[in-house]
């Protein structure tokens, strides 16, 4: 059976090509010596293609085999890996000098968020970067109802928001962590909030 993310990534629209401006700000304060780099939830690519344009080795994941099948059918290095739901992730100790994970953390239940971030942890190299978004406390465009979403592309997905609280405790084993925040509404819908914290987190 389909989950929602591989029914979201078959629709034309979920298939962006430009970067998060967020994230490309993050990346130009740092400079990891390890060159290796992880895109966890890679959705359609785009941040995969940025981290290889910015010269790192890619490795890129995420549990919609839709769009992992579709991003292997494109000649490219990075490694494109599909990664089922309740898995433990295939990465070894210390491998990368980099992990982004745009906008992933929060459609997992809080506990197995914590599992996914300790396991990053692990494949991340000492002095290691990790980059990440997460939906904030305010957020009003995923209609969310006992963490069901109420959003036409993704209709009965789960999702948390996080307080600036809770994020500071989710990344309280990193060494040093900043932490940002943005918000903006849909096109036409003035009264909707789309809210992210956005992190660098160095281990």
């Amino acid at each position: 059976m389909k989950n929602v993310w591989d029914e979201h990534y078959e629709r034309p629209k979920s298939k962006l090509a430009f970067p998060d401006e967020n994230l490309v700000r993050l990346l130009s304060r740092i400079q990891p010596t390890n060159r290796k780099a992880l895109d966890f939830g890679c959705g359609s690519g785009r941040h995969s293609y940025l981290l290889q344009n910015e010269g790192y080795l890619v490795t890129a994941c995420d549990t919609a085999k839709t769009t992992i099948d579709s991003l292997n059918q494109n000649p490219s290095s990075i490694r494109w890996i599909f990664t089922p739901p309740d898995t433990n992730l295939p990465f070894s100790p210390s491998e990368f000098g980099l992990i982004v994970s745009w906008g992933v953390f929060h459609y997992n239940q809080r506990e197995d968020a914590k599992k996914l971030l300790s396991s990053l942890y692990s494949s991340l190299d000492e002095g290691g970067y990790l980059l990440g978004s997460i939906r904030a406390e305010g957020d009003t465009h995923l209609g969310l109802s006992k963490g069901k979403m109420n959003l036409v592309d993704l209709s009965g997905g789960y999702a948390e928001t996080y307080s600036l609280e809770d994020l500071k405790s989710f990344l309280s084993i990193f060494s040093n962590v900043s932490i940002g925040y943005s918000e903006r509404t849909p096109l036409g819908k003035l009264e909707d909030r789309i809210c992210h914290w956005f992190f660098l987190a160095c281990k």
